[in-house]
C-alpha cells in the first residue's frame, strides 16, 4: 500500500470485536480506472461490482454497500474502514436508507474509518439511518484526510413510528472527526439528541424538523469560500428545510447542517448540495444513484 495511506491500524480489531465488517480498499490501474484492490466483508455487509455513471469524473468508481439483515438490530455492533489510495477515485452509498429497528433492551453501535491518499476523491454518501421507536444507537465516523485529498461525507437520520402511534426513538448520538495523517484532530461534530426532544417540537431546538443530517466537504487546500457558497445556494428554498453553511476550523473545508420536516425534504437538500460541490470540484453534474 502507498505510504501516502496509512496502515490498517483497526484490521484485526474489527474482525474480533465486530458482529459485522466491511473492509475496502480502492486502487488505481494505469489506465486511471479505479477499481476495488482489496475486500473483506462479513454479514450482514455485501457488495457487487463497481458500476459508472454520466456526469463522474473519469474513472470513478461506484459502489453500493449493502446489508442482507434488513436494518441495524439490538446488539449490533458493526465496522467499516473504507480507503482510497493515491489517485482513486470513488463514491460510496447504500442501496437504500438504514432501518435501526426497536430495542426492548441493548443498544446497537456502527464505527467508520475513512483513509485517503494523496490526490484522491473519495465520495461516502450513505442514505439515512431511520430511527424507530426505541432505538438506541450511536455512530462513530473518523476520517483521517491526507492534505491533497477530497472527502465528501454525509451523516443524516430521521424518525419513523411504523404503526403511526406517535412513538418514537430512544437516543441517537453521532460523532464525526476529521484527522490529519499523524491523529491531530482537525474538526469534531457531535449530535445527541433523544425522540423525546423530536417529538415535543421545541422552538430554537428542533422546531418541527425530524430529520436531520450533515454533509461535510473536506478538503484541505486553499480557502472554502466558494464551497460554503455553493452550498448556501444549493439548499435555498427547498420546502420544508433550514439548512446552514460554514467553514471547517483549522482549514479542512466546509460543511453544511440540514434540518428537514420529512426524510423527503432531507433527500433533496443532501442531492442538491452534492450536486453543486461535485460541479465546483470537477465541472461535472453527477447523475443521481438509483435506489
Amino acid at each position: 500500500m502507498p505510504d501516502s495511506v496509512t496502515s490498517l491500524v483497526v484490521h484485526d480489531q474489527s474482525r474480533t470485536d465486530a458482529r459485522g465488517c466491511a473492509e475496502l480498499t480502492f486502487g488505481r490501474d494505469p489506465a486511471g480506472r479505479t477499481y476495488i484492490r482489496r475486500q473483506f466483508v462479513s454479514y450482514p455487509y455485501h457488495i457487487c461490482r463497481p458500476l459508472t455513471f454520466a456526469g463522474d469524473p473519469d474513472g470513478m468508481a461506484t459502489l453500493y454497500l449493502q446489508s442482507c439483515a434488513g436494518g441495524i438490530f439490538r446488539d449490533d455492533r458493526l465496522r467499516e474502514h473504507l480507503v482510497t489510495e493515491e489517485g482513486a477515485s470513488a463514491h460510496i452509498t447504500t442501496q437504500a436508507a438504514t432501518i435501526v429497528h426497536s430495542m426492548d433492551r441493548g443498544t446497537a453501535r456502527q464505527e467508520v474509518l475513512i483513509e485517503t491518499g494523496a490526490e484522491s476523491l473519495f465520495e461516502v454518501m450513505p442514505d439515512p439511518f431511520i430511527l424507530f421507536p426505541q432505538a438506541r444507537f450511536a455512530s462513530a465516523v473518523r476520517v483521517r484526510a491526507h492534505e491533497g485529498a477530497t472527502i465528501v461525507l454525509t451523516d443524516s437520520f430521521s424518525s419513523h413510528d411504523p404503526a403511526g402511534t406517535g412513538a418514537t426513538f430512544d437516543w441517537f448520538h453521532g460523532d464525526v472527526v476529521v484527522e490529519d495523517r499523524q491523529g491531530r484532530v482537525l474538526a469534531r461534530d457531535r449530535v445527541r439528541v433523544s425522540g423525546g426532544a423530536i417529538v415535543e417540537r421545541c422552538p430554537g431546538i428542533t422546531g418541527t424538523y425530524a430529520s436531520q443530517g450533515s454533509l461535510f466537504v473536506i478538503r484541505r487546500r486553499g480557502e472554502s469560500t466558494e464551497l460554503v457558497g455553493a452550498l448556501r445556494t444549493a439548499t435555498a428554498g427547498i420546502d420544508g428545510v433550514y439548512a446552514g453553511a460554514s467553514t471547517l476550523p483549522n482549514g479542512c473545508g466546509a460543511w453544511l447542517r440540514i434540518m428537514a420536516q420529512d426524510a423527503v425534504g432531507l433527500r433533496a437538500a443532501m442531492t442538491a448540495a452534492w450536486q453543486s460541490t461535485r460541479f465546483l470540484l470537477t465541472d461535472r453534474v453527477p447523475a443521481p444513484r438509483r435506489k
